[in-house]
């Protein structure tokens, strides 16, 4: 392996990317980070997590991590100190939800089934009414999301009642109903085939998710996507708009085009 510097600001992702010794030696060192082993847990976490984060996930000393991963092949560069949890005497979880309904959703089941509950707690955000707010059980402080819900305008409190139990409550910001959701947009025709005849065939590649069952379409698709070089674009199949991948595609800098097909289904063509 090339010798690369990293400090606490780098993704998981890079790391894994980079030295494939990675995840064995991170579930070695701290049990939390077994997670990483699950293909669907480690694509939503390791892009979005640092390790900075990931010591605040996994209660572990940064100098600890990095030093584990010294011993593998990487540099460490700068002496950046990781960010204290942020938690506080002066609050309590019914203090952050006074007033408010509480809404509960259990997500270790779908963890522990292999599964991605992000589709499940979007929903149960949006149906979300006045004077209700969310309650996620967790195995591990869900940083990521944290950080989702925040765009979104949604405040968050997080507590760890027991080893493997987080608790994390998400209540709308006064704000939130009036910040539409961004229209959708649907391509012409034209359009769409001129923004693809900008790529040779060659360089076009194409995937069918129309049967896959849920979460493997985004995933899929996600995997495609990270093995796409910088000049090449993917065409692909749907049964319908993915409106949870389009804030992804955008973050990671990908333009995308939809066209409705004539047997109704949806074609997207995604490129940089």
């Amino acid at each position: 392996m090339r010798s690369a510097a990293i400090n606490a600001k780098t993704k998981i992702s890079e790391l894994i990317k980079a030295n494939p010794r990675t995840i064995a030696t991170l579930a070695e060192f701290n049990s939390n980070f077994n997670k990483l082993k699950n293909p669907i847990l480690r694509n939503l976490l390791a892009r979005r997590v640092s390790i900075s984060d990931a010591c605040r996930i996994g209660r572990c000393e940064l100098t600890e991590f990095l030093a584990k991963m010294a011993s593998i092949g990487f540099e460490i560069e700068g002496s950046e100190e990781i960010m204290p949890p942020v938690e506080s005497d002066m609050m309590t979880a019914s203090q952050f939800t006074a007033g408010l309904s509480v809404v509960e959703l259990d997500v270790r089941p779908i963890l522990a089934g292999g599964g991605d509950p992000l589709n499940l707690i979007l929903d149960k955000s949006r149906g979300l009414k006045t004077g209700e707010c969310l309650k996620i059980i967790n195995t591990f402080e869900p940083l990521p999301l944290v950080k989702l819900f925040s765009k979104r305008g949604f405040r968050s409190w997080t507590e760890r009642p027991g080893i493997d139990t987080v608790l994390t409550w998400f209540v709308k910001g006064e704000d939130i109903n009036a910040r539409p959701e961004p229209p959708i947009e649907i391509s012409g025709d034209h359009e769409f085939q001129n923004q693809m005849a900008a790529f040779p065939a060659e360089k076009l590649q194409t995937v069918d998710v129309r049967d896959l069952a849920m979460p493997l379409p985004m995933i899929t698709i996600l995997e495609y996507l990270s093995r796409l070089g910088p000049d090449e674009a993917l065409f692909v199949y749907h049964k319908k708009i993915p409106v949870y991948l389009l804030p992804e595609l955008a973050e990671r800098g990908f333009r995308y085009f939809i066209q409705h097909s004539a047997d109704g289904d949806v074609n997207m063509f995604i490129c940089r």
